[in-house]
């Protein structure tokens, strides 16, 4: 009797495997989903933020591959030492700034530098899924060991939202105009996902890359969204998914750093995409105001190209595509070596 039970109980879960196995292989031919492996790190300093060391694949079956290579202090690319180049140049922003969607020989501070041979060396401090608060703690906590001569800042779409993670305001603007730094007291339900398993392991690339896990994750994610945060936000709160507080931190923070780049002597070179500043006019009125007083030089990447439209945006779904990248290094040595714009 047990004999007969273990029998069936072992075709049951073959079949069962077969399922999932076959589901599996439909999913991946017929209706891929992207995946990254491995997905970014979580810290309570930064949030999301890229693994060191590592060669991260971002593929979607059939349709691309890109390889992100990092280094020992999680930037994307070759590690460079503060001391190696006389004039340093850092640029700071999202995904779009770290390249998601190009090869690593494709990304704007590779071909910046190629263009100007390293003078000045762009070092790409960009990282997935940032705002302006985690871009300025890498400033304070590695950038400014390169005593860099300028920053390059891009300002994305999403910057002012997002339903996952929220704004996370490891950076702020103090009462007194400073820049104070703060860490995230919690870690959330998609972080503490990512540290269960090992990231090199096989069960940690089996959740990243599997077709039907990809599915489950999304409807979990989407499941464990928490609510709607109050009208009233205390200023001590650092994850902040209101898009109204969110503007008026980032206005805030925005001067503060201007203010404290032109104490250490650093020129500020400020790109938004759209004129309009994505609908915030809290930011565009600060952001004018600021290059009105020359504490930073505001361009539009609309000015030059509209990404999908004069130039094709990635296969991977990101605003800047290779050729975009490749326009953009160039705007930016013409930006730098115009000096006449600079405060």
């Amino acid at each position: 009797m047990k004999m007969k039970l273990l029998k069936r109980l072992g075709l049951l879960v073959s079949s069962l495997f077969l399922c999932l196995g076959l589901l599996e292989f439909l999913l991946r031919t017929f209706a891929p989903l992207q995946w990254i492996f491995p997905v970014s790190d979580w810290t309570h300093q930064y949030g999301v933020i890229a693994y060191p060391d590592r060669q991260i694949v971002n593929a979607q079956p059939g349709h691309f591959r890109y390889i992100y290579t990092t280094n020992k202090d999680r930037l994307r690319g070759t590690w460079v030492s503060p001391h190696s180049y006389k004039c340093n140049l850092l640029l700071l922003g999202d995904s779009n700034v770290f390249g998601f969607g190009v090869q690593d020989n494709e990304t704007i501070d590779v071909r910046f530098n190629e263009l100007t041979s390293s003078s000045p060396r762009m070092i790409n401090m960009g990282n997935g899924g940032w705002s302006l608060p985690q871009a300025v703690r890498r400033y304070i906590d590695i950038g400014r060991e390169y005593t860099p001569e300028g920053i390059i800042l891009h300002m994305a779409g999403n910057d002012l939202e997002d339903p996952t993670y929220g704004i996370n305001w490891v950076a702020y603007a103090k009462s007194d105009g400073s820049i104070g730094l703060r860490d995230i007291p919690e870690m959330p339900s998609a972080g503490r996902l990512r540290k269960l398993v090992a990231p090199d392991g096989y069960t940690y690339k089996l959740i990243m890359t599997s077709q039907l896990a990809l599915r489950l994750k999304s409807v979990f994610n989407n499941h464990s969204l928490p609510p709607n945060q109050p009208i009233e936000v205390s200023s001590e709160q650092v994850v902040v998914r209101q898009k109204s507080v969110n503007e008026s931190r980032y206005a805030a923070l925005l001067r503060a750093f201007a203010l404290q780049l032109q104490t250490d002597n650093v020129r500020f070179i400020f790109i938004v995409d759209q004129r309009d500043f994505y609908g915030s006019e809290i930011v565009r009125q600060e952001a004018e105001a600021l290059a009105l007083e020359r504490y930073l030089e505001l361009h539009f990447v609309h000015d030059w190209f509209i990404p999908g439209k004069d130039l094709p945006k990635s296969s991977q779904g990101h605003a800047f595509g290779a050729e975009a990248c490749e326009a953009l290094a160039h705007k930016f040595k013409e930006i730098w070596e115009d000096t006449s714009t600079g405060s």
